[in-house]
């Protein structure tokens, strides 16, 4: 390297030392010469401190053998790149850097020393830690749901159990004890626990048989805590950290989930909600399992005694009730944690990642769009089979219907590269119906479509008037129904090709939906096919709307509005983190409230453009609070942000003041688009 003038190192000069990153130069026998501010922030050693010494200062003793390689790697000339290691500051912390270390020469060509830059990824780092976390947690939650759904006694419940929380919270032991019928704990299932320790504590419990809302109890030091008489038993079996989580349904306690370490714990917020949210699931399998174990029961009496059939009928109607209670109860329990994941997977995506935690990142979103698909199928079939779905009716052309629905549909099926041809007529095809139910019929008959054909095949979606009825036929060339399925295809939780759908995902719910949305229309749906391999035809027929004409197509939307000030009011502290990290990066300056009385406090101090509200609060319910901001006066647009789905909820927000009802999770595009909508409005 030949020597700068002096205007010329002086200028240089100043660079290094303004630059971010850390700059330290060294001589061939590992002799620091220059050191930089920045080497100064990161380290902790002034340039006084530093210049002078070896660089092992800051090297970990453990990592000397790096430098050895790296000065031999040097003196060939080499030029290191991206090179991840730990160095220690000068406070004897170890920070992960990224180093790029070059060779200097002098004027004559001949190898001097090094310059190494020094970048530290500790953010980095943290980021693909949370995602890997992020993702372990929803890859374990899911993989519980799927094995508590299919479980079928409690001890697979429980089994099931046991793998989430070893894997989840990464504990050395586990076990589930439940309640028999004298209200006595009793081991279900466990992991690493001798016979002697299961039956000093069997019936042992934390809580009594009838508590109501039993909390966890965390115990991260045998040794400091008082266990009483199982004191002694616990600590001669090897165990020096345990929690006890409570199986509970509706505050009833069921039973008791528990994980141990050998090693005294201090458990974390994560590792506690990811517990309580496994203990919960379980809770809602033994529940379940229990339904299905007295309408099996029933049926064994009805058959043993024909005397009492009226009876034993009506305590399977109730459990089936049960059943669709508990179904339509865990569906809305997924909602929170969903939006939270949601949410947060489009704040993650936002920033540049490298490919590996892009991909991770990506699987999460997909895999929660998946589960807020099946957690929507689940309330609608739960809605339906009791009766308490409303249609908002409205004129309806089936055109847009089937275009819409295409539209929704078009990633999965590109995805497959499937060809699809659409069919429409130029006349408008009036029906009056709900608009969004009629395109949840073709959404899912689209999907069933693409689901059960390969690659490559072609779908044929056609809207046309027959007969004096709209008709939509959506036909494909794929797996095609066996013709003694054709009539039960429509049935509850019933799939043409179960080894096919497991494949690709779902419950065997979306022709039942699309059934009962068309019969609520007066409509008939049918389906029809040759036989297996030769493709399949759903046909739907609707009552035409008499003298209804088309709708004018709307103005075009108004440009984003951004800065805004926004109010997030939501009591599940992931969402309400994850909500506001979104919004904020969407540009608007945006405040938080976890309570209703906190939130009505924050709007009266400061009014906000826009509210966000979760209805479900612990203080006042959100109906209320928007009542309240309403009252406040000035031009504030109040959104329903929450669990709550069906029309009459829909009704009491909209009386209660509100500008728009959204269900979570909602996706970072639907969010914008009514923040727009209403700040521009």
């Amino acid at each position: 390297m030949a020597e700068l003038p002096g205007d010329a190192a002086a200028r240089l000069a100043a660079i290094v030392d303004g630059a971010e990153d850390a700059i330290v130069g060294k001589t061939l026998d590992g002799v620091i010469t220059s050191w930089n501010r920045a080497a100064e922030d990161l380290f902790g050693y002034t340039a006084a401190e530093a210049v002078g010494r070896p660089i092992t200062l800051i090297i970990p003793p453990e990592r000397h053998a790096e430098e050895t390689e790296i000065l031999a790697r040097l003196r060939r000339g080499e030029f290191i790149q991206h090179f991840e290691t730990e160095r220690l500051t000068k406070d004897g912390r170890l920070i992960p850097i990224s180093l790029r270390i070059s060779p200097v020469r002098n004027a004559q060509g001949a190898l001097i020393g090094a310059s190494k830059i020094a970048r530290d990824i500790s953010d980095r780092r943290r980021g693909e830690a949370k995602v890997e976390s992020t993702l372990r947690t929803l890859e374990t939650l899911y993989r519980l749901v799927d094995q508590t759904g299919r479980a079928n006694d409690r001890r697979s419940v429980c089994d099931a159990a046991l793998e989430a929380i070893v894997r989840g919270v990464r504990a050395d032991r586990a076990s589930v004890l439940v309640l028999d019928e004298h209200a006595t704990m009793r081991f279900v299932a466990w992991s690493g626990l001798s016979e002697r320790y299961r039956a000093a504590v069997e019936g042992h419990s934390p809580w009594a048989a009838d508590a109501v809302d039993p909390q966890p109890i965390l115990v991260e030091d045998v040794t400091r805590s008082d266990l009483g008489p199982l004191r002694e038993v616990v600590r001669e079996e090897g165990l020096a950290a345990l929690a006890f989580f409570p199986l509970a349904v509706h505050g009833r306690l069921l039973g008791k989930f528990m994980v141990y370490y050998d090693r005294p714990h201090a458990f974390t917020t994560g590792e506690t909600r990811l517990a309580a949210s496994v203990a919960q699931h379980v809770a809602f399998g033994l529940a379940r399992v229990a339904s299905d174990e007295a309408i099996a029961a029933s049926f064994e009496r009805e058959r043993a005694a024909r005397r009492e059939a009226d009876a034993a009928r009506r305590e399977a109607e109730a459990a089936n009730e049960a059943k669709d209670e508990f179904l339509a109860m865990l569906g809305h329990e997924l909602r929170n944690p969903l939006a939270a994941i949601v949410t947060s997977a489009a704040v993650v995506e936002a920033h540049a990642l490298e490919p590996g935690p892009r991909r991770s990142v990506a699987a999460i979103s997909r895999q929660a769009t998946h589960l807020a698909r099946l957690t929507d199928d689940l309330l609608d079939v739960a809605r339906i089979t009791s009766r308490q779905i409303e249609l908002e009716r409205q004129p309806v052309d089936l055109r847009t219907t089937v275009t819409l629905a295409w539209e929704a549909q078009r990633h999965r099926v590109e995805a497959k590269r499937q060809q699809v041809r659409v069919s429409l007529p130029h006349p408008p095809l009036m029906v009056w119906g709900d608009a969004v139910r009629l395109q949840q019929v073709v959404g899912n008959l689209l999907d069933n479509a693409s689901k059960y054909s390969g690659e490559g095949q072609s779908i044929r979606i056609e809207a046309g008037l027959e007969g004096g009825q709209g008709v939509i036929r959506v036909s494909d060339d794929g797996a095609g129904i066996a013709q003694a399925k054709l009539e039960s295809i429509f049935d509850l939780f019933v799939q043409a090709n179960p080894t096919l759908a497991r494949t690709e995902g779902g419950l065997g719910i979306g022709l039942t939906l699309a059934r009962r949305v068309v019969e609520l229309h007066g409509g008939t749906i049918e389906a029809s096919s040759p036989g297996p391999g030769w493709g399949s035809t759903f046909t739907v027929r609707l009552p035409l709307a008499v003298g209804i004409e088309p709708a004018r197509e709307e103005s075009a939307p108004s440009p984003a509005v951004a800065g805004r000030r926004l109010l997030v009011i939501e009591d599940h502290e992931d969402t309400r983190e994850a909500l506001a990290t979104l919004l904020r990066r969407l540009g608007h300056d945006v405040q938080q409230a976890a309570t209703g009385a906190a939130g009505i406090e924050a709007a009266a101090q400061r009014p906000p453009d826009l509210v966000l509200v979760d209805i479900g609060l612990p203080d006042i319910d959100g109906y209320e609070v928007g009542r309240r901001i309403r009252a406040l006066g000035g031009g504030t647009a109040l959104v329903a942000l929450t669990g709550y789905a069906q029309a009459r909820d829909r009704a009491r927000s909209k009386a209660a003041g509100f500008d728009a009802h959204l269900v979570k999770p909602v996706t970072a595009a639907a969010l914008a688009e009514i923040i727009d909508r209403l700040a521009a409005a």
